[in-house]
């Protein structure tokens, strides 16, 4: 079998060797590490001439540019260590052929950014870039993209993603706030990202319609045996009647009529609330516009955001929800 095969493998192997100060690993102990992770993954061992390749390779610049400690020794036998202690090829993922190959890749996705379908990938390309420095040195800093890398619940991105390919159902341990956690079945769907927070689209087994659970809330997941039930909704057009993630069933889109104030309006017209929004002709000042959504938590968070700064004038439905809302934050006070 060829060795360039497992070579990732043995890269990881030798990795982990490397990053141990507790140990003093040696050409020997090394060799002998890495053939017994080959020998349980079902390939054949390598000898020695290979680990020295191998290593010769993670220190160049196509590979991985290592650094070894020097003058370490073990009686006769020369100490393998990094020099930095802090330092893992896990840290620095990419070498200059992974580079390139990504960077082709990227070159590729980039054609087909212009099509509707596709507009995600105007922002994904360039972070994508960014992030894994494919761009030139002093460059890098161009571009800041809000994020939060202590972000509750991302671990989960990962495993839900690879459940929601393979189709297949889940146990989730689901941790409301205040409340004790409780565990149920869930048929994994879409992924959708809104302020910054991560949510589910999924199916319980006792629940028939879309619910939806924030990956922070999830303390455990654990993939079943159950059939999955998989579902013919057309997931691009699934947020379309709706702002952020909530959608309640049964309900239809409402046309939500909202007056700005003159320093306000400017900002909403280059950052419409939603894809619906159009200006009421019929307002001279042209500060009143209107939107078409079905009503939920997230509409009234968007519209408090505002402050004084606008007034929702129709339908009452909305309105009167409003008026509750600041009741409630005047009592508060």
């Amino acid at each position: 079998m060829s060795t360039n095969k497992n070579a990732q493998l043995r890269y990881n192997v030798i990795d982990k060797c490397l990053s141990n100060f507790q140990r003093r690993h040696t050409y020997y102990s090394i060799l002998k590490e890495v053939n017994q992770i080959l020998f349980d993954h079902g390939y054949d061992g390598i000898k020695h001439r290979q680990l020295q390749d191998d290593i010769k390779f993670m220190e160049s610049l196509d590979g991985f540019n290592i650094e070894l400690a020097e003058g370490l020794k073990d009686g006769k036998k020369k100490v393998l260590r990094y020099k930095d202690k802090n330092f893992s090829i896990s840290k620095h993922p990419l070498n200059q052929l992974d580079k390139e190959q990504l960077s082709s890749t990227l070159t590729i996705l980039s054609r087909y950014k212009h099509r509707a379908e596709f507009k995600w990938l105007e922002e994904f390309i360039p972070r994508m870039e960014q992030a894994f420095e494919l761009v030139e040195q002093g460059k890098e800093n161009i571009v800041d993209y809000q994020s939060n890398p202590d972000l509750v619940g991302a671990k989960w991105i990962g495993v839900l993603f690879n459940l929601i390919v393979k189709q297949k159902t889940a146990l989730i341990e689901y941790q409301p706030y205040e409340k004790d956690p409780s565990s149920f079945v869930v048929h994994p769907y879409h992924l959708k990202q809104y302020n910054n927070r991560w949510f589910l689209l999924c199916k319980t087994e006792d629940y028939p319609t879309i619910s939806t659970y924030s990956l922070d809330r999830i303390n455990k997941i654990e993939e079943t045996g159950n059939d999955y039930r998989p579902t013919e909704i057309n997931w691009l057009d699934y947020f379309d009647e709706i702002i952020g993630v909530t959608k309640p069933e049964g309900q239809e889109p409402v046309k939500i009529q909202l007056r700005f104030s003159e320093k306000t309006i400017n900002y909403v017209h280059t950052k419409p609330i939603h894809g619906t929004q159009k200006t009421i002709k019929s307002d001279p000042t042209n500060r009143t516009i209107q939107i078409e959504v079905i009503p939920n938590f997230e509409l009234y968070q968007t519209l408090l955001s505002f402050g004084a700064e606008v007034v929702v004038l129709s339908p009452e439905i909305v309105t009167i929800k409003i008026k509750e809302k600041i009741y409630q934050m005047k009592n508060n006070y």
